[in-house]
């Protein structure tokens, strides 16, 4: 992650040879890293164009970098520094950590610039000749290389210094959690990873950072060779399908649970960032990524009390200043286009008038809805049935906050809502008979313009696609879903809607409305309704239904995708049927799977499917629901199951919230390091310079050809690297590159609603 820097200067490129020391800090008492960052860039804000954008940058010298005589370690009081000592090896890893959005020509159809388009960061590993000894300080001199600076003093002591080889939940662990653990691995660049092995068998500790004292101590374990392999792809991921490459030890503290602030500390190592062990530990992560959706929210204003990330509504007929009349309700429907707009020809010879309906979400870019987006309150609905006590009323300071609702049950009846406004707007105005569609979008009328926010994109149509039984049985499936929560809530909706009769209506249309040729696309929507309904009302037409859609689910299929929330809803619901059983067993298998099998061949043990690949949040967003609800089915009769599904929930946030190789929890505004140069517009014409919190990047991507268009290309960033791009770790191939969508973009069912749904469950349950 790009260090964040208060840099003076003006907006023009720098050609000198020389770069700010961020860091010096130990790897190990025999390698210490030093930290280089050779600037920043100015990006366009609202109203400007991204041609305006200037990068600020003093170079590093690569070159004297990466030779040994460059440096020299001297030290008082340890003799074998008492004369200046050049280290015994250099390695070094750079790359472009901050870009500009702007294409200076082109040559060949291909984006060329001839100024500089981005600021590097650089790290040196040095080889000591000699280890350092504990307690004592050291002088490192960089000669020329920095213009902050030439000598950088280093006391080494294991217990306080900083290392970046040393990986732990940036936010902390659960007393309870089944397992507990910090890893020691770094891959260096073009020297490869890190050698552990010496470090095997060394103690570790956890330090209070209240007393300064140890309060467990332990041996450091071999976990993984840095060659294994940790994914089903071997080509298109990492070469062999490795993340780190790096061999990979552990710090075992599971038997540990007394609450405090500690750092995990290595003999001969250095330590973590600082961390909690409390049982409500959680509690941070789940309020800013669930707050994340309240951001990402269309149609209203962002206000205070409630953010200081305030922003007009947009996209209201009746609040958003020029969209009145823009937003028309089209027949076409969005499960009869061959891509992801429908056309403008044909959306228009279907346009049968205007809507007032607002109150969608909005991605980062494109501010459009899509069916999809029902996942997020399929998730958190999933979530608070698994685990009811764990969630508030007023937690998450949401204009519904005190309503005697649950948080969490407010937001996830946010685009219900809208689907019930849209279906009652359609009937209203005779333009539909009981359906919904979930495509709402202004691609093909136009585009958004550059420096513009969502909330002044009022130049162009935008269309809401044609009712069809998909969007509708998924509908049916979610209002289902809300009746039963606010049932176990016992509560009532605030509004007045009756959810259960939506559902009901919801379902019946969809069931009149399946066209011939609809059927593979509704199937297994229809399947979820009807699971949902089941629930709800005990009617055996819904089971029945189920049944007939999912005769293919045998105990031992995976569930992925849409096809997996039927089977979550329907298994949780119990019963002692065949039917039940056997979806019982089939949720399991793909938790065991998820949950077991995959972190077994993982060195830092994050679950998940095994066979997907490295893009839309793989490395950054914890898509293990199918492990929550199998802990739900098994923590009744199978506690041992049950202990070991829970601590692959553990171990797979620990992943996502810092022990990855970046040190980084993915997650703006959360923790000490975070992603900043999100792609998200709203976010970039802000005012306040950085992304509203809870937003989480798409992140490291496959490698692809780069497509020769510049920096909206994930690509683009690859060459600035070195080593080279096949080098490079899948967990490291990441750049703050805000202009790409593809690696810094997000989606709210894709990424902040399963994150949330997951760090929700892990809370504390309260009084009840």
């Amino acid at each position: 992650m790009r260090a964040a820097l208060a840099l003076a200067g003006s907006f023009v490129a720098c050609l000198g040879l020389a770069s700010d020391v961020v860091e010096v800090s130990p790897l190990t008492d025999r390698v210490l890293l030093i930290h280089f960052d050779d600037g920043y860039v100015v990006h366009h804000g609202k109203g400007q164009k991204r041609s305006d954008e200037k990068v600020v940058v003093d170079l590093l010298d690569t070159v004297a970098a990466s030779r040994a005589g460059t440096y020299t370690i001297v030290s008082s009081d340890d003799p074998a520094y008492r004369t200046p000592v050049a280290p015994v090896g250099v390695a070094r890893k750079s790359k472009g950590t901050d870009f500009a959005w702007f294409v200076d020509k082109w040559e060949n159809g291909r984006a060329v610039n001839d100024r500089p388009d981005h600021a590097k960061e650089h790290w040196i590993a040095l080889t000591l000749p000699n280890p350092l000894k504990e307690g004592k300080r050291y002088v490192v001199r960089t000669g020329g290389l920095a213009k902050n600076g030439t000598t950088w003093t280093l006391r080494f002591e294991a217990r306080k210094s900083r290392a970046e080889s040393v990986h732990a939940n940036l936010l902390g662990y659960v007393p309870e959690a089944p397992v507990k653990f910090a890893y020691v691995y770094y891959w260096t660049g073009d020297v490869g990873g890190l050698d552990v092995k010496p470090l095997v068998g060394r103690t570790f500790w956890l330090v209070d950072q209240a007393t300064g004292k140890p309060s467990f101590t332990g041996k450091v374990r071999w976990r993984m060779d840095g060659t294994a392999q940790e994914t089903f792809h071997r080509s298109d991921s990492p070469p062999d399908g490795n993340f780190l490459k790096a061999d990979v030890a552990e710090c075992d503290f599971s038997s540990f649970a007394r609450p405090g602030r500690y750092v995990v500390a290595v003999e001969g190592v250095g330590c973590s960032f600082p961390f909690r062990i409390h049982p409500d530990v959680y509690r941070e992560a789940f309020r800013t990524v669930a707050r994340g959706l309240y951001h990402n929210r269309s149609g209203i204003a962002l206000t205070k009390p409630y953010t200081e990330f305030e922003r007009p509504a947009p996209h209201n007929p009746k609040r958003t200043p020029g969209f009145a009349g823009k937003l028309v309700y089209t027949t076409s429907r969005s499960i009869d286009w061959n891509a992801e707009n429908g056309g403008k020809e044909r959306l228009e010879a279907g346009i049968k008038g205007p809507l007032d309906a607002w109150g969608w979400y909005q991605d980062a870019g494109d501010w459009d809805s899509y069916e999809t987006h029902l996942r997020v309150a399929q998730e958190l609905l999933i979530a608070y049935e698994i685990a009811p006590r764990n969630f508030r009323d007023g937690e998450l300071n949401i204009p519904e906050s005190g309503n005697g609702v649950p948080d969490i049950l407010d937001e996830a009846a946010w685009l219900p809502r809208f689907c019930h406004r849209l279906r009652h707007e359609l009937l209203a105005k005779k333009y539909g008979t009981g359906g919904i569609g979930l495509r709402v979008c202004g691609d093909d009328f136009g585009g958004d313009g550059e420096g513009v926010p969502s909330y002044l994109d009022v130049n162009r149509t935008w269309i809401v696609s044609g009712e069809d039984p998909a969007s509708t049985y998924r509908y049916a499936g979610v209002a289902a879903q809300l009746a039963m929560a606010l049932k176990i809530a016992k509560a009532r909706d605030p509004e007045g809607v009756d959810w259960a009769r939506e559902a009901r209506e919801s379902y019946a249309w969809a069931r009149a409305n399946t066209l011939p040729g609809d059927d593979p696309k509704v199937r297994v929507h229809r399947r979820y309704a009807s699971a949902a309904l089941f629930r709800l009302t005990g009617e055996q037409t819904y089971e029945d239904r189920f049944a007939a859609d999912a005769s293919d689910v045998t105990p031992t299929t995976k569930l992925v995708g849409d096809e997996a929330y039927g089977a979550f809803v329907f298994a949780l619901g119990g019963g002692a049927s065949e039917t039940a059983k056997r979806f019982r067993a089939a949720v399991l298998h793909t938790a065991r799977e998820s949950g077991i099998v995959t972190p077994s061949k993982r060195a830092l043990r994050w679950g998940g499917d095994f066979s997907f690949p490295m893009l839309v949040g793989q490395q950054t967003t914890p898509l293990v629901l199918d492990v929550a609800v199998g802990f739900a089915l098994a923590r009744k009769d199978d506690p041992d199951l049950a202990r070991r599904l829970l601590g692959a929930l553990y171990t797979t946030c620990d992943y996502f919230l810092g022990t990855n190789a970046l040190n980084t929890t993915w997650v703006t505004g959360l923790g000490p390091r975070h992603p900043v140069h999100v792609f998200h517009l709203d976010a970039w014409y802000n005012g306040k310079g950085k992304p509203h919190p809870g937003v989480i990047p798409y992140g490291p991507w496959l490698k692809n050809r780069d497509q020769g268009v510049g920096p909206w290309d994930a690509d683009w960033p690859n060459r600035t690297l070195y080593p080279p791009i096949d080098a490079w770790p899948g967990n490291e191939r990441w750049y703050e590159n805000r202009c790409a969508p593809m690696t810094n973009e997000f989606t709210i069912h894709q990424n902040t609603g399963p994150a949330a749904a997951i760090f929700g469950l892990l809370c504390a349950p309260g009084p009840g």
